[in-house]
């Protein structure tokens, strides 16, 4: 099937309705008119819905209340949420405090999820908090976005989206919406963007305002070194909009767009449903290595704390294990609504000995007696001096045991986050498939298992 009646297809499914539109318009004036009314103050229509670039059935709203510049910050914060919470009440929406930079207000009216959020009003040049420059994204985008290329950002969105790789949060670490937004302006249209996407390059760079034309000065190369994929924002010329993306996460994006424009086809706008059982996954870990799953209660945090601090106690994890060498394949872990896991396929057992490799015996006496004097039980093996030494621990697992079982500011101590310790340190092992059905799916997806026809 030709591109432009595929096209078609999609749209049809994801671009909402004007009457979607229309009736997140008309609540949002609403709530506009309250608050200019109220307290005078101007407020804007952020978001893709705003833009009129989101999905079908996305009914957030995301209006900014701009404060004037010289505001104090305690002042915007107090009366940015007295501004909130007053209009929630005003409409019957039920609404719950939420925190970011600034706090704001979260909560439903008329069916719609709003959010209430205190900025500046001030220049892209003289941002005072991150929040500041959404209303800029927001003004960038309706003047660089025709009515062809928003539908065609919402395109984007459902192709990442099919792929589990749309959403910047820390959780997910891929493609925000502004970030599909740029890219569609970028490129002039999906089929485009598509068919440059297979080529970029580790450390990807893409300017569209051309900012830095001639390329990134040295502060700014030293600052994104560890990026993956740098996106210059067109109102934030320091900024990388792209600073979230995961290593793995670019690369699948690449993939998955080269896999596309082999066959441009709707089935990359579907949802890939793999209906696996605990059996097919319990085959799978039974022709691998050792498995080891770490389990504990929910750390009690948001998910842009959960997310990064289980990523990092991960990485400890397996420095230690590799100090005491034991060879790991693979790891992941999966956050739960109750319960948080840690993944380990590793080799879980090692001999009571191992040996610890010394100089050659060429290279002179003072480099063989300095060895002898560390280690005792030595003996020469291939023209090189070697020891013998008994190993403190030969079982992952009991070692795990001993590292995690001290108290809580030991483990912070160690390396492992705040509010994971607090967590961790009351793990259990258990089974690598139970019935839990989000790690089951979690499980399928990370080790790659395919159903059974």
């Amino acid at each position: 099937m030709e591109w432009e009646r595929v096209r078609e297809k999609i749209i049809e499914q994801v671009y909402p309705e004007q009457k979607e539109l229309r009736d997140a318009r008309s609540v949002y004036e609403k709530i506009s008119a309250f608050i200019e009314g109220e307290y005078g103050l101007e407020t804007h229509f952020a978001g893709s819905t705003g833009r009129g670039t989101c999905m079908s059935g996305d009914k957030d709203i995301d209006l900014f209340v701009l404060f004037p510049r010289d505001t104090e910050r305690k002042t915007i914060e107090q009366q940015g949420l007295t501004v909130g919470k007053k209009a929630f009440e005003n409409f019957d929406g039920k609404y719950q405090v939420e925190y970011a930079e600034h706090p704001y207000t979260k909560g439903h009216i008329n069916g719609h999820e709003v959010e209430i959020v205190p900025c500046y009003k001030v220049s892209p040049e003289n941002i005072k908090s991150a929040v500041d420059r959404t209303p800029h994204h927001s003004k960038w985008a309706s003047e660089n976005l025709n009515q062809r290329q928003k539908k065609d950002a919402v395109i984007l969105k459902k192709f990442l989206d099919s792929g589990g790789l749309y959403g910047s949060s820390l959780k997910v670490q891929a493609f925000s919406g502004y970030l599909c937004e740029i890219l569609v302006a970028h490129y002039g249209g999906f089929k485009e963007l598509a068919e440059e996407a297979e080529n970029w390059r580790e450390n990807e760079v893409i300017d569209p305002e051309n900012h830095h034309e001639g390329g990134l000065p040295r502060a700014l190369e030293q600052k994104f070194l560890d990026e993956n994929f740098v996106v210059i924002d067109p109102v934030d010329q320091e900024r990388n909009v792209a600073s979230v993306m995961s290593a793995q996460n670019y690369a699948k994006v690449i993939h998955r767009f080269w896999q596309f424009n082999k066959d441009p086809s709707m089935k990359f706008f579907q949802e890939e449903e793999r209906r696996v059982s605990q059996f097919e996954v319990k085959q799978e870990i039974d022709r691998r290595a050792d498995f080891l799953v770490m389990e504990f209660e929910r750390p009690e945090a948001v998910e842009d704390v959960i997310y990064p601090q289980m990523r990092k106690t991960l990485r400890r994890l397996e420095n230690v294990l590799e100090e005491k060498q034991f060879r790991i394949f693979e790891t992941g872990f999966h956050v739960g609504e109750e319960k948080a896991r840690i993944l380990l396929e590793l080799e879980a057992s090692l001999p009571e000995v191992r040996k610890q490799k010394g100089p050659k015996v060429f290279h002179g006496v003072e480099h063989l007696e300095q060895f002898t004097e560390k280690y005792e039980n030595t003996f020469i093996e291939d023209e090189r001096i070697w020891a013998k030494i008994d190993r403190d621990h030969t079982e992952a697992k009991a070692f795990l045991n001993d590292f995690l079982s001290v108290e809580v500011e030991e483990l912070e101590k160690k390396g492992i986050p705040d509010h994971v310790a607090k967590k961790i340190v009351e793990f259990r092992f258990t089974e690598a498939v139970p019935e839990d059905e989000e790690w089951l799916k979690y499980l399928a997806e990370k080790l790659n298992v395919k159903e059974n026809e």
